[in-house]
């Protein structure tokens, strides 16, 4: 009962209302086709207007009855997935409620004699078998549409959030910063500017590349990081250290671009580097399900106030392709672990 009440809820007055005048009409021309098909003329309405009650309210309760038998069909069987299956279920089990309520109405409430079933149950079974197959071209045509729209919605959802990660890093403060350390190295180190401007072109090059790449191999990001890690530890020396220990196997593996990153320049942004307090960060992958960021906690810098923005746009990012959350801990230190993206486990393709 309560399903049925919920199920009324979903349907609406004014499809009930729509479903009613539908069936009213279908069951008033059923019976006058019954009716002349046997006698030769039509029934009157003043002399069988208990026929005609009994005719619609019969058509009307089946077409509630179809309703519902296909709405509980479409939670144990997809159509998307299973559209001949599907069809052949909701054909078969809506065309024995209709050959069964119109056998029990016709031969216990209407007295009809053995063609008179056979016709009527006949008739029924045509409609029921129409009705499923714009019901499926519906339903598909609607399914469709609707994931359509939603993964649309969706991927320029990402490619905001993606546009969001990489403008960070082609922005005029970071570039400022790179053009005053090679002002600086030019007359200190000539072959370490030019190793510096090496690797600048190369994380500008890895930007501009993977603009609209949803993923990349996680090879590709670790060469990144590395490029990207070189630029700020000439600036900040021995006092920031990066080390990556990844097996061979994840590094074939799929990440959102900058990702890592991301996590590195956090670290970095919320964490004081000087002589007294090295930063260490820590790339590894120790059960190959997850790849680890972890790094120490120096002072916090007083000027910098943790939005969270940078953790939350990779979890966003991360929902595209795969239904593991990222998982943060901040303890003594801080990490972050990304899923592994294999193939198998990723939802959306490139």
């Amino acid at each position: 009962m309560n399903r049925f009440l919920k199920e009324w809820s979903k349907f609406g007055w004014k499809k009930a209302g729509l479903l009613c005048l539908c069936s009213g009409a279908l069951g008033i021309v059923f019976y006058l086709y019954l009716h002349y098909s046997t006698v030769g003329s039509f029934p009157l309405l003043l002399t069988n207007y208990k026929r005609y009650l009994l005719a619609v309210g019969s058509t009307i309760t089946l077409g509630f009855m179809v309703i519902f038998m296909d709405s509980l069909l479409n939670r144990l069987v997809e159509w998307r997935k299973f559209f001949l299956l599907r069809f052949l279920i909701g054909f078969v089990a809506n065309i024995s409620v209709a050959v069964l309520l119109m056998f029990l109405m016709g031969r216990y409430v209407l007295n009809a004699n053995q063609e008179e079933l056979l016709k009527l149950c006949i008739l029924y079974a045509i409609t029921v078998f129409i009705y499923e197959i714009f019901y499926g071209w519906f339903y598909s045509y609607r399914y469709y549409s609707v994931t359509q729209v939603e993964e649309l919605r969706a991927e320029r959802h990402q490619l905001e959030l993606q546009f969001e990660s990489l403008k960070s890093q082609i922005s005029p403060h970071y570039l400022f910063n790179c053009l005053n350390t090679i002002s600086s190295l030019l007359y200190k180190d000539s072959r370490l500017a030019e190793e510096f401007i090496r690797r600048m072109a190369d994380t500008f090059l890895y930007v501009v590349s993977n603009q609209k790449q949803k993923l990349v191999s996680l090879s590709e990001e670790v060469d990144f990081v590395k490029a990207y890690c070189f630029l700020l530890q000439v600036r900040f020396e021995q006092n920031l250290k990066l080390e990556i220990n990844l097996p061979a196997n994840v590094m074939s593996s799929k990440i959102p671009p900058l990702a890592l990153q991301m996590l590195v320049e956090n670290a970095i942004k919320h964490n004081r580097i000087s002589k007294d307090s090295t930063l260490m960060i820590y790339i590894a992958a120790p059960d190959n399900t997850h790849i680890t960021v972890t790094n120490n906690k120096t002072k916090p810098l007083q000027s910098v106030v943790s939005l969270k923005v940078g953790l939350t746009n990779i979890k966003e990012r991360y929902k595209f392709f795969t239904d593991k959350e990222l998982i943060v801990q901040d303890n003594e230190k801080f990490s972050v672990q990304l899923p592994v993206l294999k193939a198998l486990n990723v939802k959306i393709n490139e």
